[in-house]
């Protein structure tokens, strides 16, 4: 092989490694989209669906919560309780093959739109029938605890 060849055997590695990088974040940006939408209309249901089926959510304040009734039970608790949006701003997407990791920030707002909470989230997506899902979802809060508490 030619140094010429090598060279453009390479170049082309890495457009097409850039192709895959951009298509994964981009299909985990609609899904996160999706997950707002569900939030806002407060469809648990919709919500969980965005989560394989043998997901585990680490959420902030709590033990971990495996699978598909948990999850929806959580959701839906979050949802009744006065959460209206979620906002997820995606910072850095690492992918490969049918799993990538995704490290983000998210606001939750009241219906009003009055944040109620932001902060971090790290989740790992599994793709599944074409689609990204979460498949292991942990997130903090920012805000400070008030004292005493």
């Amino acid at each position: 092989m030619t140094l010429r060849t090598t060279v453009l055997a390479g170049v082309l590695m890495l457009i097409a490694a850039a192709a895959h990088a951009d298509a994964v974040s981009d299909g985990i940006k609609a899904t996160n989209a999706q997950f707002a939408a569900a939030a806002a209309k407060g469809d648990a249901a919709g919500v969980t669906a965005l989560y394989t089926d043998d997901a585990l959510l680490m959420p902030a304040g709590a033990g971990n919560i495996a699978g598909a009734t948990g999850i929806l039970k959580f959701w839906q608790g979050a949802l009744a309780s006065g959460v209206g949006g979620v906002t997820l701003k995606t910072v850095e997407v690492y992918g490969h093959g049918a799993t990538a990791t995704e490290v983000g920030e998210y606001s939750m707002s009241d219906k009003s739109g009055k944040e109620l909470d932001h902060g971090k989230y790290i989740v790992v997506w599994r793709r599944v029938a074409g689609h990204w899902k979460l498949h292991r979802d942990m997130f903090s809060t920012s805000v400070a605890a008030k004292p005493g508490k």
